[in-house]
């Protein structure tokens, strides 16, 4: 990684702003109203309430955007008094999206309607099936397609205009929400999903993302606050310590239905503490499982591969794509990361900015039962004995991942206090559209180096400011520049830590 140090005088805020090509007049979403005239927006909202005393199967995903699009529209049918059912596959057992079983289930329990949130733009067998059991179907999706589903209603963030360009499936099913009646509930599920699925932190979503902020504050939503625990509400606290555990439930499906987390998502009595004690120990159970097989991974990759593709029956399916997005930062190049079992792997891939590894395995695609992605993210699965074609032309191809450049904001040591990472959190949320700075110091005095977990290096720079990296190859690094993220310490008040991006020798 190359990094362009920034030294230009100005306020933190037009700093930041500069660095993202933007004005600070477009974080400001005060004033933002959602729009009462959208055709597309109305057009579906008429003809699903034209249909208000038919039946209504919602089929959702299992990940936190799924999860949550799934609530928002049960809830709606609840507070519309239509009749409604969900029901989310299974990520290890099914796989993603709708498919015939599921429209078998719809139908033999005499649902009407089928709606499907977070997927089914592209599943033209499914819904023509539905259709010629007499099922009407309508599409909530944000994924990417080649032609418009053949359905009775289909919305999807393409048909918007800039405003409105970049939702994923749970702001926009918080949208239809919220046109139709004011819902709170609908916009903090909407905001959560919209941090979780990495998609435009600016208009409508920076205004969901804001009011979100703003509804949690008020304290009346227990299923984020059971959550939460005693971590203070922050957009980086629902990012480490809410949404992961959404998310932990399909990862390790075998303990809890993923279904049950949308009944804990909208519980209103005692027994939403039962749901939480579940998902709590679920949770973890997953850090304690991909900690382990994160080891386990780091011994099976070959330093002399440019692409590592390991596997192994220890590896838990619903975990691979996190143990290959945590070895991807260690090594600086594409993982892959498969579970196998009874002679088929299945699992995920994840490479670096600069490397497309959805377009590297195109040239083999026939060898895999099933490849899906895009650039940084592919999910996947062959067969056992197709593994040695695979890790030939990994062989015979190897890459050169670009190396990128970040800009970098310079500050002095004495001005990283509790004011410039207020002023850090005034300006959040961070993401797609408004990325969050790095931050560095420049020979940083450092009071006392400590080795945490024999492999990770922390730096205590003063009173109120630790430093710690988890990358295990900085441990005996030699550097005049160390380059990080601020956060809050929730461990000490006032006090300021630092997550080391990188440590340079200039």
């Amino acid at each position: 990684m190359k990094y362009l140090l920034n030294k230009k005088e100005g306020s933190y805020a037009q700093r930041v702003c500069d660095l993202n090509n933007i004005d600070i007049s477009d974080l400001d979403v005060s004033d933002f109203s959602i729009d009462k005239d959208i055709e597309v927006l109305n057009d579906f909202i008429r003809k699903l309430l034209s249909l208000r005393d038919k039946r209504f199967f919602i089929v959702g995903d299992y990940d936190c955007d799924g999860i949550c699009a799934t609530a928002i529209m049960k809830k709606l049918f609840d507070d519309l008094n239509i009749s409604s059912n969900y029901y989310i596959p299974s990520r290890i057992k099914e796989g993603y999206g709708i498919n015939n079983n599921i429209v078998d289930i719809a139908h033999e329990h005499g649902f009407d309607i089928i709606v499907t949130v977070d997927n089914g733009v592209v599943a033209n067998e499914q819904l023509d099936y539905a259709t010629s059991l007499g099922l009407q179907t309508f599409v909530i999706d944000h994924h990417e397609y080649q032609n418009e589903p053949e359905c009775t209603a289909f919305i999807h963030p393409n048909l918007f205009d800039e405003k409105y360009s970049d939702m994923c499936a749970a702001g926009l099913c918080a949208l239809i929400s919220v046109s139709i009646r004011d819902d709170d509930t609908s916009i903090i599920l909407g905001g959560m999903a919209t941090m979780a699925d990495m998609v435009s932190v600016l208009n409508y979503n920076r205004y969901l993302l804001k009011e979100m902020l703003r509804l949690l504050k008020k304290g009346d939503y227990q299923p984020v606050k059971y959550l939460l625990g005693r971590n203070e509400l922050s957009y980086q606290s629902l990012q480490f310590n809410v949404i992961p555990k959404i998310n932990a439930v399909s990862r390790l499906d075998d303990i809890m239905n993923v279904n049950y987390v949308v009944r804990y998502l909208l519980c209103k009595d005692e027994s939403i503490t039962n749901y939480y004690s579940k998902i709590e120990t679920i949770n973890d159970k997953r850090k304690e499982l991909t900690q382990y097989q994160c080891r386990l991974a780091e011994k099976l990759i070959n330093d002399e591969d440019t692409v590592c593709f390991i596997y192994s029956e220890e590896f838990n399916e619903g975990l691979c794509g996190l143990i290959a997005n945590r070895l991807m930062y260690e090594v600086s190049k594409p993982v892959i990361v498969l579970s196998s079992k009874y002679g088929l792997l299945k699992g995920s891939g994840r490479s670096p900015v600069g490397f497309n590894i959805y377009d590297y395995l195109q040239d083999i695609k026939d060898m895999f039962i099933t490849l899906g992605g895009h650039a940084n993210a592919v999910g996947l699965s062959l067969s056992l004995d197709k593994v040695n074609d695979v890790l030939e032309y990994i062989r015979n191809h190897p890459v050169e991942v670009t190396e990128q450049t970040k800009d970098v904001l310079i500050f002095d040591q004495d001005e990283i206090d509790m004011d410039l990472y207020d002023q850090y959190e005034e300006l959040s949320p961070y993401g797609s559209g408004f990325n969050e700075p790095l931050f560095a110091i420049e020979n940083p005095f450092i009071d006392k180096k400590l080795t945490v977990a024999g492999k990770y290096p922390k730096y205590i720079l003063g009173k109120n400011i630790s430093a710690i990296s988890f990358k295990s190859g900085n441990i005996n690094r030699s550097f005049s520049t160390m380059i990080f993220r601020i956060q809050k310490d929730s461990y000490h008040k006032d006090g300021i830590s630092l997550l080391i991006e990188d440590l340079i020798q200039f």
